[in-house]
């Protein structure tokens, strides 16, 4: 069998280039030949086998970039186990720290990988870390070449990495991926989308987690076609950037989850869209999260002028138990949507209507299975195999079905190694709701409580541990988490059981749980507090998050008080805007105290536009992300300042300077890089900043894509 290893050393000669990475989301491209790679990936193969020995687990943490591809090759060659995180960042080390410990522990880490940017920062958790006190701490980006490849043959049971999927308070999960898993993958991948070496890929996909990697880089490599990656963040700062990559590279794949295509038609301008031509682009991945009808339509009315058609999207299916892909549409494929009677859905019954009759609700089909994958519809209790006509969960067979859980052998059992009611298996359990009709994949919800918000996936219990320690007024271990699904996509809904005496203490209960949620990276759209005793529990204790949501739902719920966002979508913000140049004009024109507040105003209404919260009820000295600030919010508040000042704003200054008032000031007496945009001159902060505390405004990362 061929690794990655092995294709990337076939090609050491080549000086194509491979990989190019947008460092600054625009311009700032570094590229990486095949012989780039090739001598990286030896460079650090020779570096972790010095600090670990083959079947080790070493911890991987770098940025979005070049040196963590080569980093996770080299461990490959090495035969060490790479664990894959991103860093936590400063600002947000000690929410991070107990996934940290977790996966740590699990694992038994024994080093740590990053980049010499960050050393001191690692060294500094490290440090806080229990279970990595011991560990080496190496930075692969300044390891030299060899003078020979570090030796070790691969073979296809061996494992390639491990892909951790949980949250901090759950037991971990480190998905065993092997080279056969990794290899078949690949195989099922390329099939029917159109790959060749003159594709180009273009992702702004996290590279930590299994969509973003496999497909975004690995199978790049596997064919011997070039890769354009860009950070997360700089996508969900100006979502134009992938489409103006796109444009820029020919790139002819490029994967998202269903929020991308949302905000893609949501935040540009028509300008921005008529400079960019798409007509390169072949296959829109659309998948990680529920695929919407209303957000592909939008998208494909936005940039049909761009060359965006219904047949460049298509839809896929998968998760890292399945080492990334399980179903997917092919090229020139059309797409399918399914309506089906909701009525005989909520009994598990599937009846599909026409588009145009009422009562029904419309799921995309997510593709079909190819080579020896196989998907069926299985009773999850009694694991009778169901037919086209039922719900059942979704069960996946083949060579694609990931080798278990690392160290967790009752877990393993319980998820890979199902057999059904007729004896056939092993399968893995998916833990989704759904149906296969005609040869699709059509999920409709899920079996299993996690919680799935732009792409990236919740443990319940994770939001409800983070929840009930936010303010003393919750009831331990009396919360629920969930999400809906209605017009504007999924939300996310927390019930909380207070005393009825507390009820007084509910705007600070809401503010509590709601920065508890920013710190995860998340934004709450419903609160509710409900009598001590009165949320649904089995017969053992564990609480009925479905019963509860249905409850909610219907309206069966005794509220003690309750607490909902708007939906909003903020208006994009370009340089061009003309009333953000007479803004910037008119503060430029202003004495120093009046210069203050109009900025801390302007942040307050920009962030009264991303949360939905009237502006007038806004104050300068609450910390941002006690008003709901969430990753996406925060970046889109950076980025707009970054246009209005003319200056560029780092979203970093959000964390350091966490209310209006201190970002105000910080932003008036803060030189501006060189950055090619006119600095504003130079003004003193007007007044005392208050709280300037260095708590995690948001998590800065999208985890489990």
């Amino acid at each position: 069998m061929v690794t990655l290893v092995d294709r990337v050393r076939s090609r050491s000669a080549c000086a194509d280039r491979a990989l190019t990475f947008v460092a600054d989301g625009d311009t700032d491209e570094r590229h990486w030949s095949w012989a780039d790679l090739a001598a990286r990936m030896e460079a650090s193969a020779a570096a972790v086998a010095a600090v670990a020995a083959p079947g080790d687990r070493v911890l991987l943490l770098y940025p979005q970039g070049l040196d963590y591809v080569a980093a996770l090759l080299g461990c490959m060659a090495a035969g060490v186990l790479a664990v894959p995180l991103q860093p936590p960042g400063r600002h947000r080390a000690a929410a991070a720290l107990p996934k940290l410990e977790a996966i740590a522990a699990d694992g038994g880490v024994v080093a740590v990988l990053t980049v010499s940017p960050l050393l001191e920062e690692m060294r500094e958790l490290l440090a806080r870390c229990a279970p990595l006190a011991a560990s080496r701490l190496l930075a692969t980006d300044v390891a030299p070449t060899p003078d020979v490849p570090v030796a070790r043959r691969l073979a296809p049971d061996d494992t390639a990495y491990l892909q951790y999927t949980s949250g901090s308070t759950s037991t971990p999960k480190g998905v065993v991926v092997s080279h056969r898993n990794l290899a078949y993958n690949l195989m099922d991948f390329a099939a029917g989308y159109g790959h060749d070496e003159d594709s180009v890929m273009v992702s702004w996909l996290p590279t930590f987690h299994d969509l973003g990697l496999v497909y975004g880089v690995f199978l790049p490599i596997e064919v011997g076609f070039r890769a354009v990656l860009l950070d997360p963040m700089h996508f969900l700062a100006r979502p134009m950037r992938w489409l103006e990559a796109i444009a820029r590279h020919r790139g002819t794949h490029a994967p998202a989850p269903n929020f991308a295509f949302e905000l893609c038609a949501a935040k540009s301008s028509p300008e921005a869209r008529a400079a960019v031509d798409l007509r390169s682009w072949r296959v829109a991945l659309n998948g990680a999260e529920p695929i919407r009808y209303a957000s592909e339509a939008r998208f494909v009315e936005a940039f049909a002028a761009s060359g965006v058609s219904w047949d460049t999207l298509s839809h896929a299916y998968g998760m890292s138990e399945a080492t990334a892909v399980i179903a997917k549409e092919p090229l020139h494929a059309p797409r399918r949507w399914f309506d089906l009677d909701e009525a005989a859905l909520r009994e598990h019954r599937v009846v599909v209507r026409g588009p145009s009759d009422g009562g029904t609700v419309r799921f995309a089909g997510c593709g079909v299975t190819t080579h020896a994958t196989v998907v069926l519809g299985v009773h999850p209790e009694t694991r009778e195999v169901l037919g086209e006509d039922a719900v059942g969960e979704l069960w996946v067979g083949g060579p694609t079905r990931a080798e278990g859980y690392w160290n967790n052998p009752e877990a393993s059992l319980e998820t890979f190694e199902a057999f059904t009611a007729d004896g056939r298996g092993p399968f893995l359990r998916t833990g989704d709701l759904g149906v296969v009709i005609d040869g699709q994949v059509v999920v409709t919800g899920r079996w299993k409580d996690l919680v799935i918000l732009r792409g990236e996936n919740h443990y319940p219990q994770d939001l409800e541990w983070a929840a009930e320690r936010a303010h003393p007024a919750i009831r331990p271990s009396g919360s629920a988490a969930f999400s809906v699904q209605d017009a504007q996509g999924e939300r996310l809904v927390w019930v909380g059981e207070v005393s009825p005496e507390r009820v007084s203490d509910a705007d600070a209960v809401f503010g509590a749980v709601r920065e508890a949620f920013t710190n995860l990276g998340l934004v709450a759209d419903a609160l509710v507090l409900v009598p001590a005793r009165s949320l649904f529990k089995t017969s053992s204790g564990k609480i009925m998050r479905r019963r509860i949501a249905q409850a909610w739902a219907s309206g069966e719920l005794t509220v003690l008080a309750s607490w909902s966002r708007p939906s909003v979508v903020a208006e994009p913000v370009t340089p061009s805007d003309a009333s953000e140049q007479d803004w910037t004009t008119s503060l430029r024109a202003l004495p120093p105290a009046p210069r203050a507040a109009m900025l801390r105003d302007r942040i307050l209404g920009r962030v009264a536009a991303l949360t939905g919260l009237p502006a007038e009820a806004l104050d300068a000295d609450t910390p941002l992300r006690e008003l709901g600030l969430d990753s996406v919010a925060a970046v889109e508040l950076a980025d707009a300042l970054s246009v209005g000042l003319a200056k560029t704003v780092e979203v970093t200054a959000l964390f350091e300077h966490p209310t209006a008032r201190a970002l105000a000031a910080f932003l008036l007496s803060e030189p501006s890089p060189s950055t090619g945009r006119v600095p504003l001159s130079v003004a003193p902060p007007d007044d005392a900043i208050a709280d300037e505390d260095l708590a995690a405004l948001l998590r800065a990362e999208l985890d489990d894509l």
